[in-house]
């Protein structure tokens, strides 16, 4: 059987399983929200504010965690498991989460964060955070400075959610891949976030060291950044065919050039 008729059998039985598939849009959006919520669970787990994987079942989370996930509607998108969860991150995020010393790093990522505007700009009149000694043995207080005086302080706890949507909302290719393959959706959706903060926040009662801006659709950024790398896989899918026709018309024309030099010699 040639390919051909393997994909076509293949075709008629998934027709014959799933009479009526869902629209490609859907397929899309669906795949937004599953990435908004692995990167709540994940985000969740580092901060400390579930602790192991018994909470990835969405009857033991803590409810800081699962009135977030109910407000956005990403309960049904979460992953059960911590196999789920592990297929959906990157190497270097797997190993985080299984690191002992997770929440330290969680909150040095923060640091990094929102150093590098991540999240807007900082709160007040600070121009820079830090982690304090007493927050580092505790887990976590993060200090405002302003020049090189303590202006306020913070929980590193209470910014899990703005990291969770920070990273549902990056590209998954690393710094130096990304430089050399540039994206345009994905850059403005990452630009945004950079711009004007991150959507639906944390509680009033919380204090955070930047200030946070209403965004609107926060789904809609991971949903955006999907459908830019399926149009970019379809570009280069499309690049790939051209080239793949191009090489076969350059292997027939060498065939014939060098059946017309065996007829000549």
């Amino acid at each position: 059987m040639t390919a051909e008729g393997s994909l076509a059998a293949l075709c008629d039985e998934v027709r014959h399983r799933v009479p009526r598939p869902p629209a490609f849009a859907e397929l899309i959006e669906d795949a937004g929200r599953q990435r908004f919520a692995t990167y709540y669970l994940y985000s969740a787990l580092l901060a400390g504010v579930i602790d192991g994987d018994d909470d990835l079942v969405p009857a033991r989370w803590a409810a800081k965690l699962a009135e977030p996930m109910q407000r956005l509607g990403l309960t049904g998108w979460a992953p059960r498991t911590r196999r789920g969860l592990d297929a959906q991150l990157t190497p270097s995020e797997r190993a985080s989460l299984r690191s002992h010393d997770r929440k330290s790093e969680f909150a040095h990522m923060l640091v990094d964060l929102i150093n590098h505007g991540a999240f807007g700009p900082l709160c007040g009149r600070a121009d820079s955070v830090r982690l304090s000694p007493q927050g580092q043995r505790r887990g976590g207080d993060l200090e405002l400075i302003k020049d090189d005086r303590v202006v306020g302080t913070c929980e590193v706890v209470d910014h899990w959610e703005l990291v969770a949507q920070h990273l549902a909302g990056a590209p998954l290719l690393g710094a130096e891949a990304a430089a050399e393959t540039p994206r345009t959706a994905e850059a403005a959706a990452t630009h945004q976030l950079k711009e004007t903060g991150i959507s639906h926040a944390v509680s009033l009662g919380t204090t955070l060291a930047v200030n946070v801006h209403p965004l609107g659709a926060a789904i809609g950024l991971g949903t955006r950044l999907v459908r830019a790398r399926v149009q970019t896989d379809r570009d280069e899918a499309g690049e790939l065919r051209d080239l793949g026709q191009e090489l076969s018309t350059l292997a027939a024309q060498a065939s014939r050039d060098l059946t017309g030099l065996q007829a000549r010699t």
